[in-house]
């Protein structure tokens, strides 16, 4: 028997890490029509560029097309603008990411209210395996000695491989007769009339119909996308968290191996310090610059930072305007500061001596020996710390978005991406974004 219920048109706008599971779960629906768009290139099973499919993803990150080029963004009030790469094309920052793959804390999901979570895990199609004994780098090797809770990091791999967004979720259904993909298709704004969404107007002049449109362009595109379209919901851009992190360089001693192609990341030490959880994160090596082949990063990072006070805004041409604002709450300046002192503590172990010359914190050559005191290593954070590049909550739930995803004010209109959570997940966010998506799905299957 044929189902009488009007075909319902979705346009999602963004192709990554959860725009390519909206495209799989929505279209399994045959009575429903769904257009996938990206502003960036294809990703196809028989032409993926070697970059992309390697171990290093440093070089994911400098595969043409694959990164807004263009994106600035200020990660602390003392610090200049500088990039911010996001990916973009079928499979977004899963194409281009360190592939670390955690799921973050339950505790953190029940206080959202998302007591369905653990079914949305249950359906994530993304697989993780542990690094392989034999890819570890010497400063994987290092860490592991000088703190043996130190784990071997899960990458999201399949026997070796990165195992993108787009070959989990998009290539087995592209065959799929109500599944439209178009890749290299930028959505400019939203079409509206009264307080219902109609479509989308793509930045070519031509526009597309829609029954509902989610939009999934990630933590910064997403709110800028809803400001040009000129929506007045409150809070849109503001809570913006990214993980604040402090790089720590390591020029590495003549002759020691630091494998410049290899896997950059391959283990992680997690440690709660007080009721903060830290991440230590070693990088074997910084890629394939000229005069890089002895340097190696050290990277702690706070993982539950407190302060929310980043912001997305637009210029008058309407692209982004991203202020971080990290350190702004003086917890989190105290925790990164301890942060520090912790990773300065491992770095003095003899596994780590015998294959570091010197820890440098900036590119002038100012060694970490500068940090000894409190007040000269807060100044240094204020106008150094960095991040992991894991925006976050600037569309969040409970204020721009209910708790069925649905844009606060308007009809037609749902965000699905790493912008809806309520505060920055203490992970990854790779994996807790393509949880949100299967969550959303699922909420959407029932309430059909």
């Amino acid at each position: 028997m044929t189902s009488q219920r009007p075909a319902r048109h979705w346009i999602i706008v963004g192709a990554g890490s959860a725009g390519c599971v909206l495209a799989n779960r929505l279209s399994a629906d045959p009575d429903c029509r769904v257009t996938l768009l990206d502003d960036g290139p294809d990703l196809r099973q028989d032409a993926i560029p070697a970059a992309v499919d390697g171990p290093n993803f440093l070089d994911a990150l400098n595969e043409p097309g694959r990164t807004h080029a263009d994106l600035l963004a200020k990660r602390t009030t003392d610090a200049e603008a500088s990039p911010y790469p996001r990916g973009r094309g079928l499979g977004g920052s899963s194409a281009v990411n360190a592939m670390v793959a955690l799921r973050g804390s339950e505790q953190q999901y029940r206080d959202w209210g998302w007591s369905d979570a653990h079914r949305a895990w249950d359906r994530v199609q993304i697989p993780a395996e542990a690094a392989a004994e034999a890819e570890l780098g010497v400063v994987d090797r290092a860490l592991i000695a000088a703190a043996p809770r130190t784990e071997r990091a899960r990458l999201t791999r399949r026997a070796g491989r990165r195992i993108t967004s787009a070959e989990a979720y998009l290539w087995p259904v592209l065959d799929r007769p109500n599944l439209v993909v178009r890749p290299n298709t930028a959505a400019d704004r939203l079409r509206i009339s009264g307080r219902r969404v109609t479509g989308v107007h793509l930045v070519d002049g031509t526009s597309i119909d829609a029954d509902h449109v989610v939009v999934a362009a990630g933590a910064i595109h997403t709110p800028a996308i809803l400001l040009r379209s000129g929506l007045d919901t409150p809070g849109i851009g503001q809570g913006l968290q990214d993980h604040p992190a402090a790089p720590l360089t390591l020029l590495l001693r003549g002759g020691v191996d630091n494998r410049p192609g290899g896997l950059v990341i391959g283990t992680l030490l997690h440690q709660h310090i007080g009721e903060d959880l830290v991440q230590l994160l070693p990088m074997n090596h910084i890629g394939r610059l000229p005069g890089a082949e002895r340097l190696a990063l050290f990277m702690p990072a706070l993982m539950t930072p407190s302060g929310a006070e980043g912001t997305v805004t637009i210029d008058n041409e309407g692209q982004p305007l991203v202020d971080f604002a990290l350190l702004s709450h003086a917890d989190d300046r105290a925790a990164l500061g301890a942060a520090v002192r912790l990773a300065l503590d491992v770095l003095s172990q003899p596994s780590f001596t015998d294959i570091v010359e010197t820890v440098y914190i900036d590119e002038h050559g100012t060694t970490a020996d500068a940090l000894a005191d409190d007040t000269t290593l807060q100044t240094w954070l204020r106008s150094r710390a960095g991040d992991y590049v894991h925006a976050s909550s600037s569309c969040a739930m409970g204020v721009v978005v209910d708790d069925h995803f649905s844009v606060v004010g308007y009809e037609g209109l749902s965000i699905c991406d790493a912008s809806i959570f309520p505060n920055i997940p203490d992970a990854n966010t790779h994996l807790p974004v393509t949880m949100a998506a299967e969550r959303f799905c699922m909420r959407e299957t029932m309430s059909a």
